[in-house]
């Protein structure tokens, strides 16, 4: 496939590294080629060192010490970049690597619109975003959750290869678009997938009533697994209380090697998700070795013109 299909935000961090092995994979999966992008946090380190007014020390003394320690960190950069390009090259990946210097949530957002997906290793949280941490500065995976104009692959864990997807939906807000790019996507990476629906509130239909019905609706969820479970605040995935409404028993090996597929929508200039939730609690708090954050405008395409697979952006 021509293009650069998919971005790598590339840092030196381990979960870095699981992201980055995620992106070999799926580059040979889907013939697709690969950007690794890292970004010298210029933004970062003037915060750090900048000085307004400062009310001691000449001014010069903070100007001096940022420009050594930008210089430091783009050096980190260059070895950074040679020594991922000498790993992709070993692997005979189709791949360049980019710096830039600057706000990495802009820098990313910016170069993510000329890709059809962007990777990201991200370190798990210790902590829930309650009224104790509210104040906690986001992560950059994190942040790129509400920003980010493409679907966004957070990588905590090493991943082994995915066998099946499981796409998260609410009852309350059901998109059609969303449910087809990820049957598409699972499709194409030959996953099995999984229907996994909240319930938000009391509804009108049983729960068994609602799967007859929207699998009426749409041929392609006819023999689609469903699974259910009771709105919470709690956002953790809790698998003894997902149950299949059909009476049969939910096989908790659905959790092994799935890849999870969030929905996110725009929602009065602020992007959400399940339980009109923030994304980036969902990042923070699930447990899962990949989690997929999909916009829910974005559609994916499994073949273009010529029949090869690729990722591809309509609209």
């Amino acid at each position: 496939m021509k293009g650069k299909s998919i971005l790598l935000a590339l840092s030196g961090s381990k979960q870095s590294r699981y992201a980055t092995e995620v992106c070999w994979r799926l580059a040979k999966q889907l013939d697709s080629t690969i950007t690794a992008h890292h970004v010298v946090d210029a933004h970062s380190a003037w915060e750090f060192l900048g000085q307004d007014q400062p009310g001691f020390l000449n001014p010069s003394v903070y100007l001096e010490a940022y420009h050594s320690l930008l210089a430091s960190l783009i050096t980190l950069g260059e070895d950074l970049a040679l020594s991922y390009a000498a790993e992709a090259k070993e692997r005979e990946i189709d791949d360049v690597c980019i710096i830039d210097e600057g706000n990495p949530i802009t820098e990313i957002c910016r170069r993510a619109a000329n890709h059809k997906m962007v990777v990201i290793g991200h370190k798990k949280s210790k902590g829930h975003l309650d009224t104790h941490t509210q104040f906690q500065r986001l992560s950059v995976a994190e942040a790129l959750a509400h920003d980010c104009p493409r679907p966004l692959l957070v990588v905590q864990d090493p991943c082994g290869n995915w066998t099946s997807m499981s796409i998260l939906i609410s009852l309350d807000h059901i998109n059609k678009v969303f449910i087809d790019s990820c049957l598409d996507m699972a499709e194409t990476l030959n996953l099995k997938p999984t229907l996994l629906c909240v319930r938000g509130g009391p509804h009108e239909e049983t729960a068994n009533d609602f799967v007859t019905n929207i699998r009426a609706s749409d041929e392609r969820l006819k023999n689609i697994p469903f699974a259910m479970i009771p709105a919470s605040k709690n956002l953790e995935v809790r698998i003894k209380e997902w149950y299949d409404p059909s009476g049969a028993a939910f096989d908790p090996h659905l959790w092994d090697n799935t890849l999870m597929a969030i929905p996110t929508r725009m929602s009065a200039d602020e992007r959400i998700t399940i339980f009109d939730s923030s994304p980036s609690i969902f990042v923070r708090q699930l447990e899962f070795p990949s989690i997929l954050l999909w916009p829910e405008e974005y559609v994916y395409s499994a073949q273009n013109k010529s029949g090869n697979k690729e990722l591809s952006a309509v609209g």
